[in-house]
């Protein structure tokens, strides 16, 4: 039976699904400009309707739920590339400090530092009994040996930096974990007792692409609305639990690989790719590949120019090594030399005149550096330059080709969970006069009910 009073709670109903519609479409348009928001939507029912002798009449409506626009496949995609423009940003960043360090091609730079070495025996050569020569000798190596000094020092520091940003990364991973278990708390809390936590899982998406950029991460969702994350097969998340990353460090503190205290024991984890996949790629790949590479062209200096120069004469003696050290950090000019260059030998046998030992040191310039290795001095650094240019080259197409993608599937993304201002101000309109409307039938009502309490009173 039909009511007064029931119409007044009918229109009660109406009055708060519309005032609650306005509230979420106010919320949608505040965030438009919030990246990561997904739209949300006020889903309507209808209340179960009462059976009368005269026929069913319907209870108005209730609000079913609020549902929040998601595009998992998209997302997922996201995230995957998003690790992996991640690790090439870091490798091409790594790569061009690189060549920063090389400075090739350039008239400071190490090939002409080592046309300028030979080109300083060529003149002895030609005049070999010249003292200045000798000097000039002695000034190329110096300045020579100094270059070799400053890149592996340059390339020494950027490994330090290297490391040093790892641990941050490290630091941030084991912070959005830490976040993203709360947030599964939260999210099962609120969805258990029937409520909606689209805001929380939208800042949970956010951590997880955050977190995605710095280390590849697969998830998996339960029933109940927690995300469980796994970095290289490993559960660091686990509703509301989190398992630290860590480092293992060698005796000299370098960073060996990343581990997991996991039940006790320490882990060893695989990263594949993200800010941490490309910093050790970059360290223990392409860094490591330089400063051996450096490593060895120093000691074929030091080898091939010594083995000659240990046979010369000069008046002051003989068997004399040119160079000492043994690789990029320690190669020098023997003391001896560098305190008297009249000990710099242009023969064999000290005839004057004889200038066979200056002529064989120049032919290293042109000479393969040993039986394994068919490159000339000068050949061997070319190539080390040239691997630096092509890896960086490969590493800025890239990032570009994973920014177009990212950019693509970020459009796409949007088109489904987006804030659609055209939209939401229809809606506006739209809920304002329903609310209007439920408003003008309370008035209504009110007006019959007093209507009918005054009729009593009379």
């Amino acid at each position: 039976m039909v009511t007064l009073f029931g119409m007044l709670e009918m229109n009660k109903r109406s009055l708060f699904t519309s005032q609650f519609s306005l509230q979420t479409t106010n919320h949608n348009i505040s965030n438009i400009n919030n990246p990561g928001y997904s739209r949300q939507e006020v889903l309507l029912e209808s209340n179960i309707p009462t059976v009368t002798p005269d026929g069913i009449l319907g209870n108005g409506v209730s609000i079913s739920t609020i549902r929040r626009a998601t595009a998992d496949f998209y997302t997922r995609q996201l995230r995957e590339e998003t690790s992996s423009i991640g690790g090439w940003d870091v490798r091409s960043s790594t790569l061009s400090h690189m060549e920063t360090v090389f400075n090739e091609p350039s008239d400071s730079g190490m090939a002409n530092m080592i046309d300028d070495f030979f080109k300083s025996w060529n003149t002895l050569a030609s005049h070999s009994e010249s003292g200045s020569a000798r000097i000039d000798i002695v000034e190329s190596a110096t300045t020579l040996c100094s270059m070799f000094h400053s890149m592996n020092q340059s390339l020494g520091e950027l490994e330090g930096n290297l490391n040093e940003q790892i641990i941050d990364d490290i630091a941030v991973v084991n912070d959005i974990s830490v976040k993203i278990a709360g947030l599964n708390s939260m999210i099962v809390e609120n969805e258990s007792i029937g409520q909606t936590a689209g805001d929380y899982r939208d800042e949970r998406d956010r951590l997880l692409e955050e977190l995605s950029r710095i280390v590849k991460v697969d998830t998996k969702e339960d029933a109940y609305g927690s995300v469980d994350v796994f970095i290289g097969g490993v559960n660091i998340v686990h509703k509301t639990q989190t398992v630290p990353l860590d480092v293992l460090l060698d005796e000299s503190g370098t960073i060996v690989d990343m581990r997991v205290t996991l039940k006790g024991r320490s882990v060893p984890i695989v990263l594949e790719d993200g800010e941490l996949g490309g910093l050790l790629a970059s360290r223990d790949g392409y860094l490591k590949d330089a400063r051996e590479s450096l490593d060895y062209l120093a000691s074929s200096f030091i080898r091939n120019v010594n083995e000659l120069h240990r046979n010369g004469w000069t008046p002051s003696g003989a068997g004399f090594d040119f160079f000492q050290g043994t690789d990029a950090a320690t190669i020098g000019v023997a003391s001896a030399i560098l305190n008297n260059p009249d000990l710099v030998a242009s023969s064999y046998d000290g005839t004057v005149g004889d200038n066979s030992l200056a002529n064989d040191i120049v032919a290293l310039s042109t000479r393969q550096i040993s039986a394994d290795d068919p490159l000339t001095l000068n050949e061997r650094y070319e190539a080390l330059v040239a691997s630096l240019g092509i890896h960086g080259a490969n590493a800025e197409n890239m990032v570009r080709n994973e920014e177009m993608i990212v950019s693509n599937l970020r459009m796409r993304k949007e088109s489904i969970t987006g804030v659609s201002l055209d939209e939401e101000l229809v809606n506006l309109t739209k809920f304002q006069q329903s609310y209007e409307a439920a408003a003008r039938v309370m008035t209504t009502v009110t007006e019959l009910i007093d209507t009918v309490l005054n009729m009593s009173v009379i």
